[in-house]
């Protein structure tokens, strides 16, 4: 690394957790905090605007979570890490973070001080796991799992997400800024992907791929 110091973004749907982990890598003289966004659809886009060396990401985010605006971002460019920030350790979203082209993936329970170790590390293009992650998650990385959630389009991911969440297809379209008939025919063509015909169906799976919460 440079005498500059680490460009960070912080993507949390609480202000407080936001305000708290900005306050905690304020007192790191190598690192400095650009940017921060709390929804889930506009994260990607204020993140590259700030230019960030590394993205520190929740995964459940309204409008779209954590994990697919990883996606997004590993595919958009290849100057910014990704360090995932959550609650979850989960070993089907670890693997996931980690196929999506995250660098790095921390608890909350961690200690405080092990935000900056493992933005540093990212940051040097190193693979973080923090404590409590189990380091066998890499042996089933790449192991070709059919998963038609895969053959998704990042907008039928979004359409997925806010039908989840029990919004309407109007709804939905006011969001996304699109048209009703257009989201229709995302619904239509995501339920088919994923063989599921009824809305219940719908909301069990994206609870199941942790893509919601159950209320």
């Amino acid at each position: 690394m440079n005498n500059k110091p680490i460009k960070v973004f912080l993507a949390d749907d609480h202000v407080m957790v936001r305000e708290g982990l900005a306050a905690l890598l304020a007192r790191e003289p190598d690192i400095e905090v650009v940017g921060q966004d709390g929804h889930g659809l506009t994260v990607a886009k204020s993140a590259l605007e700030c230019q960030p060396d590394v993205v520190v990401l929740d995964i459940m985010m309204p409008g779209i979570n954590g994990l697919d605006i990883c996606r997004q971002l590993t595919r958009k460019t290849k100057k910014v890490y990704v360090l995932i920030l959550t609650m979850y350790d989960d070993e089907q979203f670890i693997i996931r973070a980690l196929e999506y082209g995250a660098s790095g993936y921390l608890l909350k329970e961690a200690a405080s001080d092990q935000l900056a170790t493992a933005v540093r590390a990212v940051a040097r293009g190193e693979l973080y796991l923090g404590p409590g992650i189990p380091r066998h998650v890499l042996e089933s990385l790449g192991r070709g799992r059919t998963d038609p959630y895969e053959d998704l389009t990042t907008r039928e991911r979004q359409v997925l997400q806010l039908v989840a969440e029990g919004k309407t297809s109007r709804d939905v379209a006011e969001v996304l800024n699109l048209a009703v008939k257009t989201v229709d025919t995302h619904r239509s063509n995501l339920m088919r992907k994923l063989n599921i015909h009824d809305q219940t169906a719908l909301v069990k799976f994206a609870i199941r791929k942790g893509i919601v919460t159950a209320r």
